[in-house]
């Protein structure tokens, strides 16, 4: 199913997105609302379920990856008006990764290489390398990235590096 999903979605994205880079990939169930507000880079993984809020903008870099449950919201409501809506971009930096259950909210940036633990709360920016978690999200300590940076990160999303064709090469190459 994967072979006819995956390149499917790409499809469907690069027609739909502002913006969407190769190799990107969509799992089930993955949700966003306006499509022309949303900013894909190369190599981006959006596991199943997560919901893209985009209505103030969403960019999201080169080799990102949210996890299952994912939730960005780029947009809020007043609590006295639900009519006063307020919009405010959000980034996610080159190399992020955010994890299950996680909650990004508007305005917020997550810095290049930065990690977004598990169910976290993220009200305020991520700082780069960062790895931030709790509710509200603080930063924990420097991302444990072993002297690696950028594409030395090696974020493989499927066994063998499916449905990334870089990678998939540079593996082939070196087998």
């Amino acid at each position: 199913m994967a072979e006819f999903a995956i390149p499917f979605g790409r499809l469907v994205a690069e027609r739909l997105f502002k913006r969407c880079g190769r190799d990107f990939v969509a799992d089930e169930g993955v949700r966003f609302n306006f499509g022309q507000l949303l900013e894909v880079g190369d190599n981006v993984f959006l596991n199943r379920g997560a919901f893209l809020d985009t209505k103030g903008g969403v960019t999201i870099g080169d080799t990102v990856c949210l996890t299952e449950w994912v939730a960005v919201f780029s947009h809020s409501h007043g609590e006295a008006d639900h009519s006063m809506g307020s919009y405010a971009p959000l980034v996610i930096e080159p190399h992020a990764k955010i994890y299950s259950d996680a909650i990004i909210l508007p305005g917020v940036t997550v810095g290049e290489e930065a990690i977004v633990a598990a169910r976290a709360l993220v009200n305020r920016d991520v700082e780069p390398r960062m790895l931030a978690a709790g509710i509200p999200a603080k930063p924990v300590r420097e991302g444990a990235s072993r002297g690696c940076h950028g594409e030395e990160l090696d974020h493989v999303w499927f066994a063998e590096a499916a449905f990334q064709s870089a990678r998939a090469h540079r593996a082939r190459a070196a087998a």
